[in-house]
């Protein structure tokens, strides 16, 4: 069941973007039931809040403005999920270059991008 839920994650990340933080709470508690708040690190640099599913595999970053409102989520995952999210993400997004998409929803634009790391990749969604 946790591989269905990341598998969709960039379907379900746009309904976070533009949600006032205390909405992010319920919202994330939907779409990723498993994912538990981690309130132990603190970054000076960018307001977010962070959740990790229960095996660490996988870390969600929800960036906030100022204001408490989300403006992009990044996914960071182990390499094991790699080849079902790349074939997942090319089946539902418009390819707009190598590991990177576009789609639109609600009247808004979004890009997703796929970047990959030594050790885990990430899943980065924002308005574009």
């Amino acid at each position: 069941m946790l591989l269905i839920i990341f598998i969709d994650f960039p379907v379900d990340s746009q309904d976070l973007i533009g949600l006032q933080k205390k909405q992010l709470e319920t919202a994330i508690k939907l779409v990723y039931p498993d994912f538990i708040i981690d309130t132990t690190s603190v970054n000076r640099t960018y307001k977010y809040l962070k959740y990790n599913d229960p095996f660490n595999e996988q870390t969600l970053l929800v960036f906030l403005s100022d204001r408490d409102v989300c403006t992009a989520t990044k996914l960071i995952s182990s390499y094991s999920y790699f080849k079902e999210v790349q074939k997942e993400l090319n089946k539902k997004y418009k390819s707009t270059g190598q590991d990177q998409w576009i789609y639109r929803s609600k009247d808004e634009e979004y890009q997703v991008k796929l970047k990959r790391g030594e050790w885990f990749f990430s899943v980065i969604t924002s308005k574009k």
